[in-house]
């Protein structure tokens, strides 16, 4: 019965391989326009043609590959997916690395006919390698490559016909002490080499050991045991059957076990996993990743030492197993890293390990806020900065943080957020920082947008990126570079993102405000007031045509519900009974409302509700780390022996604090989340923070509260509190140019 039902299993992989190749016969015909002979050679050559037995794997490539070598390149672009991400990913590490400095060594190993070589000319230039070498098994593959190199003039590349397992740096290198590889390479490889233990083992030895870079781009199947959280990683039952068993008829093997060996023998540095819309988009998806990594030891797998479902290295499969009898590690292997990465080397910030499969990291998928709600200036103002201060910070957008960073030189900022995802927005600005143009900089993150976001996350962000970030980002490319003209339907469906500031909850706030200025027929004078010539002329504006409709009882109503606030203005329950606790919703909102508008132009001074009325910033109208001085001063700080380190922690505040030393912080900025908590959660926190601050250092938060009830614990706890500024219900004098919370405090530890 068992014999029968494979026998079945293999008639049906063959079955769905005659159509494949048709509808690929089709796709190929209409779209991409090679010739009909092309086409026929690949699909007869892939599908069709018996293949045979063979006394060994070099015969057998030899025998699948001899009639299709001179079509490969033709026949493979829209099948092998992430080729050119990994060359882009492994380009923008070795000039993070190595710059315009000493020539490179690279080894290619399943190299083919020299495409990747070819390319990496194009991205990196191979005039900074001092040799090159592709090393395959394939001699009809091998022979185009050489064809290749030799019209290109290439002398320093050279083409290795041998199996990679036994390949070792040639002697004359070593004899120069070039003894290790600065980029090995391994483009859809992994998965048809046999004796894949042994070719990975040899790969670690090869690589340089501390700056030495490996790539990797290839078809896999995840495990169905792993407890891992990276996003994309998991394939359904489906995916992972029939794949695993159709790409094993031309002995190419997506056994987990392969993967998960590599990321235990390799430091995870990038992480990319993905489908590939093969033929038919949606129906076919096949899984590929691209990942980079470095040589670790024994003692760099166990950094991450908060993971305590981390596998050990005693459940590895053993390397005399073979593929198919693999037992797989039931969650991601020591050696691979957690989706994000301590980065020692990193100037200026660094990203703690976290566990993204814990369940208060992997509730979120995307960030709640794309841009800061809180008032830096007001902060400043208090905190007097200095050098050597020590700070905790709610990341958020990483406005705040960036905007503390900007004012004092020489500090420590811990900045710390629950959502995975808002520190991989803040980690995208500190890269962009580092690296981009104010011109670049300024599109990005003033307007929003950049045309050629993708290209330039591969080739310039990816190398200051957390594998988690890139991640993200890779898979949310269309935050940046949405469709670049609004159509009949966008007009139809005004809620449609088009820039970061319209994506996460904050951005989805922003489309419901322009749908219900629509309903109310004050667009137009919003955008009025935010490019009012004067400040007389908003509050004109404002009080004959807009805010006696904007602060209607309908609109109020509309935001007076658990719902809306917690869904489009992040308010929890908890935050929202503190505020209808001490006045009507009517009566908050137009505190919040009308102070602003009648004394903050939001045109030239308060950016906060210039973002909201127009969904992007102006060069007059932005924070100070949009402006021109603002990016020089934090890009001098980043790229230079300043002391300005932003450690960024992907964990709750509480758990933050308790990893700290005691009295390592001088300040904490906690903005308004206590207002969410319960007396016990509260307390606990508090403790925390007195333990961590030093004799006389002091917490700032804001809250929705005129007397927070929470204020009494910070006192019982030895803390002298005392309020900055009340918000007084009916008055025009607003606490900050955001406004938003009717009271700002501050508690000193005694």
């Amino acid at each position: 019965m068992i014999n029968s039902a494979l026998v079945f299993a293999s008639d049906l992989n063959y079955g769905v391989a005659y159509i494949l190749a048709g509808l690929l016969l089709i796709y190929v015909s209409l779209y991409k326009k090679p010739s009909l002979q092309t086409a026929f050679i690949f699909m007869y050559n892939c599908f069709m043609r018996p293949i045979g037995k063979h006394a060994s794997q070099q015969t057998r490539l030899n025998a699948f590959y001899e009639n299709q070598a001179d079509v490969y390149d033709a026949t493979r672009g829209g099948l092998l997916r992430g080729r050119r991400t990994m060359l882009k990913l492994c380009a923008a590490e070795l000039q993070k690395q190595h710059g315009q400095g000493k020539k490179l060594v690279w080894v290619d190993i399943g190299g083919g006919t020299g495409w990747n070589i070819e390319q990496m000319d194009a991205l990196f230039g191979l005039e900074h390698f001092e040799a090159i070498y592709l090393v395959d098994l394939c001699q009809p593959l091998c022979k185009v490559a050489k064809q290749r190199f030799k019209a290109r003039g290439w002398a320093h590349v050279h083409v290795v016909c041998q199996d990679a397992g036994t390949f070792t740096l040639p002697s004359n290198l070593c004899a120069i002490g070039r003894k290790h590889a600065d980029l090995v390479t391994m483009s859809y490889s992994l998965s048809m080499i046999d004796a894949f233990y042994k070719v990975i083992d040899g790969v670690q030895q090869l690589v340089e050991p501390s700056a030495g870079v490996l790539g990797v781009a290839d078809f896999y199947v995840s495990d169905s045991r792993a407890s891992r959280g990276d996003v994309g990683y998991h394939c359904n039952w489906l995916s992972r059957m029939f794949w695993q068993h159709w790409f094993e008829l031309d002995h190419v093997y997506l056994h987990p076990s392969r993967r998960n060996y590599l990321e235990h023998q390799f430091s995870t540095i990038k992480e990319f996993n993905s489908r590939n819309h093969f033929i038919i988009p949606h129906l076919v998806q096949i899984p590929y990743y691209v990942w980079l990594g470095r040589r670790c030891s024994a003692k760099q797998a166990y950094l991450a030492n908060d993971i305590p479902d981390f596998t050990l290295v005693d459940k590895l499969p053993t390397p005399t197993a073979s593929p198919k009898d693999c037992l797989l590690p039931s969650t991601k292997p020591i050696g691979s890293n957690l989706s994000a990465t301590l980065q020692p080397n990193q100037p200026g910030y660094c990203r703690l390990p976290y566990n993204p499969a814990k369940p208060e990291h992997a509730q979120f998928s995307t960030y709640i806020y794309g841009f800061t709600w809180e008032d830096p200036q007001a902060d400043l103002d208090v905190l007097d900065l200095q050098k050597g201060d020590s700070l905790l910070v709610i990341t958020s957008a990483g406005d705040n943080a960036l905007a503390y960073a900007a004012n004092t030189p020489d500090i420590t900022l811990h900045c710390v957020d629950m959502n995975p995802c808002q520190n991989h927005l803040l980690e995208l600005k500190l890269a962009a920082l580092q690296i981009l143009s104010f011109g670049e900089f300024w599109e990005m993150f003033g307007k929003g947008v950049l045309a050629d976001f993708p290209y330039v996350l591969d080739t310039q962000l990816s190398a200051h990126l957390s594998p988690a970030a890139y991640q993200f980002w890779r898979s949310h490319t269309e935050t940046f570079s949405p469709a670049s003209s609004a159509s009949w339907w966008d007009k139809l469906l005004p809620v449609r993102r088009r820039n970061l500031y319209t994506t996460g909850y904050s951005g989805l706030a922003l489309q419901c405000f322009r749908v219900i200025a629509r309903v109310l027929g004050i667009s137009h004078d919003l955008h009025k007031i935010a490019n009012a010539s004067s400040l007389q002329e908003q509050v004109d504006i404002w009080r004959s045509r807009v805010g006696s409709k904007l602060l209607s009882p309908l609109s109020i109503r509309f935001l007076d519900n658990p719902v809306a606030m917690w869904q489009l203005l992040g308010v929890p329950v908890s935050q929202w009974n503190m505020l209808r606790g001490e006045g009507s919703m009517s009566q908050y909102v137009r505190d919040t409302i009308e102070p602003v508008a009648a004394s903050m132009s939001f045109n030239n001074e308060n950016y906060f509700y210039h973002l909201v009325i127009n969904q992007q910033y102006s060069p007059k109208c932005c924070p100070d780390y949009l402006t021109m001085a603002g990016f020089t001063k934090l890009q001098s700080l980043l790229n230079s022996a300043h002391q300005t380190t932003f450690h960024i922690h992907t964990s709750t505040i509480l758990d933050t604090l308790q990893s700290l030393a005691p009295e390592e912080l001088t300040k904490a900025v906690i903005m308004d989340h206590m207002d969410w908590f319960s007396p016990e959660e509260a307390a606990a926190e508090i403790e925390a923070l007195k333990r961590a601050l030093k004799r006389g250092g002091f917490v700032l938060w804001r809250s929705a509260a005129r007397s927070p009830w929470y204020a009494e614990s910070f006192a019982s706890h030895g803390f002298s509190v005392e309020p900055i500024s009340v918000r007084q219900p009916n008055t025009l004098i607003p606490l900050d140019r955001v406004n938003m919370y009717a009271s700002f405090y501050k508690a000193t530890k005694l």
